[in-house]
């Protein structure tokens, strides 16, 4: 007769932990795996990454070439952004973000002239080209002027633009789409320039308004790898290199070991600031060829300033980056961008925290690995009759081919389905770990035994 040999109770005890462990994230383990999951599968896909949302976006550049070259310093004086903002706005792109922190007003005293004049011609060429139709968005972190770690936009400089949230908590490596703030609810960088994409292109349904935007779930942004092909005509890419498939999943793997596998180009398409200074009529018309109509993320790359962003690719980049990037996402995938299952609560179970779909999916799994183990110590099914007694036992290898599957095809089915992945890592690892004994144990059974030999003579 057949049936289900009885789990001891320090594999039940076993299962519990392993539950209790991925639902409370004791010291951030299992986060940290998650995270290090995604990144995987990030740079696992990356080589396929679609190329709609390149041709759409520019990233400027003001770095510390252009600073030497106007013979300037940083923060760039009012009177020298005037200048590239005019040169910039005269391309006619079809909508600026601009990612510098406009918080105090830093005019200098010009004999002659009223006070803070500099800041006001700012002001003046943004509402020139704003009357012209090229919408603009400056960075803002969404709390009360005046109030503790309030970088708001300049009184004068907020009313020719649009606030654009940069700065959020409690997401995560995670990019929302708008957020509530003491100032109101603000979209962030993406939405609002994909919003100005979607004026002219046709996209599917977006958010009605800033408030439903902050109801949809945030991105977990995708990074692209190959380089622009225009990127060729305005910039020297000889030294720019894309690591294989196999050395980023290694990367990915043995991240100590260095940063080799990472591209040390950005995906977008970028300009330095300096681009924009071109006399030569061809060059010029190869800047309005690249910035028309096209939607642009101006910031910085300077020694010594902090706004970077961590690129599972490229790894510390300007962090304008990640709002270009999240444009990109955007133009790709539209509303069905890739972001974690949704939560227990969501779904209207209360009293379920911050528990999500796929931590159900996971405990299963856990389950299945527990399962999975006790048949190695014990055997899950025994067959009984006339006194006999047989067993069957699953191989070790065999149990870890059998999660392997599960995970793999768990992890497929969530791609397919633009969710971030199940924490591959982590299972895979652990199961691994837990089954690593058994595995070994079976490798030095089959070994055969060299130790062991006669000390007779030969019978005769």
């Amino acid at each position: 007769m057949l049936r289900l040999s009885r789990i001891s109770m320090h594999q039940w005890l076993f299962g519990l932990s392993l539950a209790l462990i991925a639902l409370l994230d004791p010291i951030g383990l299992a986060s940290s795996t998650d995270d290090a999951s995604a990144r995987w599968l990030n740079r696992l896909l990356a080589s396929g990454y679609a190329d709609a949302g390149q041709r759409q976006v520019v990233v400027v550049l003001i770095d510390d070439s252009y600073l030497l070259r106007n013979d300037t310093y940083w923060p760039l004086p009012y009177n020298e952004q005037s200048k590239l903002f005019k040169r910039l706005l005269a391309y006619r792109p079809g909508a600026v973000f601009i990612d510098l922190l406009y918080s105090h007003d830093h005019s200098r005293t010009v004999p002659g002239q009223a006070p803070r004049m500099e800041s006001q011609v700012l002001a003046n060429v943004f509402e020139r080209y704003r009357q012209q139709g090229i919408p603009l968005m400056l960075a803002n972190s969404g709390l009360e002027r005046g109030s503790e770690g309030a970088v708001n936009v300049l009184p004068r400089l907020a009313q020719v633009s649009t606030p654009a949230l940069v700065s959020w908590s409690g997401y995560g490596s995670q990019y929302p789409l708008a957020v509530p703030t003491p100032l109101g609810v603000l979209e962030t960088p993406a939405l609002q320039l994909y919003r100005e994409y979607c004026r002219r292109h046709t996209c599917a349904s977006l958010p009605a308004d800033a408030m439903a935007a902050a109801q949809r779930p945030p991105m977990t942004v995708q990074w692209g790898v190959h380089q622009s092909p225009l990127q060729a005509q305005v910039s020297d890419i000889g030294a720019c290199t894309v690591p294989g498939l196999v050395d980023q999943l290694m990367q990915a793997v043995f991240w100590k070991l260095g940063n080799n596998a990472q591209s040390n180009c950005p995906y977008n398409l970028t300009l330095s600031a300096s681009d924009l200074e071109v006399t030569d009529p061809d060059d010029q018309a190869l800047i309005r060829q690249l910035l028309q109509g096209k939607l642009v993320l101006v910031g910085a790359h300077i020694s010594g300033t902090g706004d970077v962003t961590l690129s599972p690719l490229h790894g510390k980049i300007p962090g304008v980056y990640l709002h270009a990037m999240a444009l990109d996402n955007l133009i790709d995938w539209g509303m069905d961008y890739y972001r974690a299952t949704p939560s227990l609560a969501e779904l209207g179970i209360p009293f379920t925290g911050s528990v999500d779909v796929l931590d159900l999916i996971e405990l299963a799994l856990l389950g299945v690995i527990t399962l999975l183990k006790g048949t190695l110590e014990a055997p899950l099914f025994s067959v009984t009759g006339n006194g006999q007694r047989a067993r069957m036992r699953l191989e070790p290898l065999g149990a870890w081919v059998v999660v392997l599957v599960l995970l793999s095809g768990l992890s497929v089915g969530l791609w397919l389905n633009n969710y971030t992945p199940a924490n591959f890592l982590g299972l895979l690892l652990l199961s691994l770990t837990l089954f690593s004994a058994r595995i070994q144990a079976l490798f030095e059974n089959r070994a055969p035994n060299h130790s062991e030999f006669s000390t007779q003579g030969t019978q005769r």
